[in-house]
């Protein structure tokens, strides 16, 4: 996945750092020391606090910011006593970090973000009435560069009457220019001025019983924060209630079993619930392509002639279009043959075409649906648990000449269902968590994929969604 190199990043950093105090003065940097920073590290990544690399990684930033943050303003107001800030389990679950000074509550939105062009608040932040703070602070960290900058800020009324709401994301969005840029002014309203807060209504009631079933649910492991996994209004209640909130971080922290390793699948070695398609449409009534009937006899003259063309085609062509036809036309004949087994494998590993690529394997494992030279696909049955609708997460993987791998997910209705139910949502992550790709079916798909390149040693993870039913599978490269 693409990254900017170390030099680069400076570069860019410097440059915008130095457009923000042009575009705002009045802006605040802070420097700390690499000794802040290790110390901010090594309180939440020795003790183990947090269950996946995002929660990590996520605490270390929040709690790097609140360490700063907290020396500030104990210069700017001449505290005596520390300042009382949220539960860093929160961290475990979205980003943020507040406390109050008085009876003004503020909260601080960190963002790595190199070029500030907007200020993205969590809705839990703005939402949930024992969240909800007066002022909310715009802070950027970049901790290579060892420099925290508080570049604006904006508070609850504004966040709620002009801010954008995006109901996917669960999150509140103002522009920068939205953003009051004078920092001074924010140390003086929090002085001189009444509470800015909009009246939020109570949460619906959440019976015990119902908490303890979404605890359960959501307490799997996962790459990723299960915040956008439920309503909403299901999932604020939980943090709201501090016994709740808490026994679910606990529940998270559990260790459970490990990612799925694509790679063993090459050794042959298969994690449970895996098999070939074949087997896992065995007694399937749907017409998969690679369920065709192999030929079990030697092809007549002609076609025999057809197959030594395609395989010419393949070896002496540029022409990708016209590769991926052959390559195609000989996964339909099916004929289990070397010289095609080996044509193909020459294919996808000489190939520098994505599709060209897929089309290939698909041919050879349908000819040879064992054959784990270049790849490996395989499926899961994931049974009735999205809402009652029988799902199969197929999952295959090819090794690429450059050293990269990569990667097909794919979901696919199973027997008794013709179609995807409409908004079956297929969501790829990246080992911090963020959404690589997002997929939504449509009313008449029998199935949603994505294709990507990713490294060995990564960690990806797949999560399957209807209404608040969600299925969550980790893996490895």
């Amino acid at each position: 996945m693409p990254h900017l190199e170390t030099n680069d990043r400076k570069v860019m950093f410097e440059q915008n750092i130095v457009k923000l105090i042009n575009h705002n003065s009045k802006a605040v940097i802070l420097e700390f020391s690499e000794n802040n920073k290790e110390k901010a590290w090594l309180q939440v990544k020795h003790q183990e606090k947090y269950s996946n690399h995002a929660s990590h990684w996520n605490a270390f930033l929040n709690l790097l910011s609140q360490n700063i943050l907290s020396e500030w303003l104990k210069e700017e107001f001449d505290l005596s006593q520390p300042l009382a800030w949220s539960s860093p389990d929160i961290w475990e679950f979205v980003n943020g970090t507040s406390f109050s000074l008085g009876d003004k509550r503020i909260v601080i939105i960190k963002s790595e973000a190199i070029d500030n062009q907007e200020f993205c608040v969590p809705q839990e932040w703005v939402d949930i009435p024992k969240f909800v703070a007066d002022y909310y602070l715009a802070v950027q960290i970049i901790p290579d560069e060892l420099s925290l900058c508080i570049w604006g800020f904006t508070t609850h009324l504004d966040l709620k009457n002009q801010g954008e709401y995006d109901a996917f994301e669960h999150t509140y969005t103002l522009l920068r220019d939205d953003l009051v840029q004078d920092i001074n002014a924010f140390l003086v309203s929090l002085e001189v001025c009444p509470q800015q807060r909009e009246a939020i209504p109570t949460l619906p009631k959440t019976s015990a019983n119902e908490a303890e079933n979404l605890i359960k649910q959501l307490s799997q492991a996962s790459a990723y924060s299960p915040r956008l996994d439920i309503d909403f209004l299901k999932w604020a209640a939980l943090l709201e209630n501090d016994e709740w909130r808490q026994k679910l971080y606990e529940h998270r922290l559990i260790p459970t079993k490990a990612a799925i390793n694509l790679s063993s699948w090459l050794e042959n070695i298969f994690d449970t619930g895996w098999q070939t398609l074949e087997e896992l449409f065995a007694n399937s009534q749907v017409n998969w392509a690679f369920r065709n009937e192999r030929l079990s006899k030697k092809p007549d003259p002609n076609t025999l002639k057809q197959i030594k063309n395609l395989i010419e085609q393949i070896k002496n062509t540029l022409d990708e279009g016209q590769r991926q036809i052959a390559a195609e036309r000989l996964g339909e004949i099916g004929y289990q043959d070397k010289q095609i087994i080996d044509a193909l494998i020459y294919l996808i590993q000489e190939t520098k075409n994505e599709e060209t690529r897929w089309t290939a394997a698909e041919s050879l494992w349908m000819i040879d649906p064992g054959n784990s030279t270049v790849g490996v696909k395989l499926g899961s049955n994931l049974g009735m648990q999205l809402a009652g609708n029988p799902l199969a997460l197929i999952v295959g993987f090819l090794e690429k000449s450059d050293g990269k791998v990569a990667v097909l997910v794919q979901v696919h209705v199973m027997e008794g269902q013709k179609y995807l139910p409409p908004g079956c949502r297929m969501t790829v992550l990246d080992e911090t968590g963020n959404i690589f790709s997002e997929i939504v079916a449509r009313e008449s798909d029998r199935a949603i994929q994505n294709k990507f390149s990713a490294k060995r040693g990564e960690r990806f993870s797949v999560k399957i969604s209807l209404g608040d039913s969600c299925i969550a599978k980790d893996f490895s490269l």
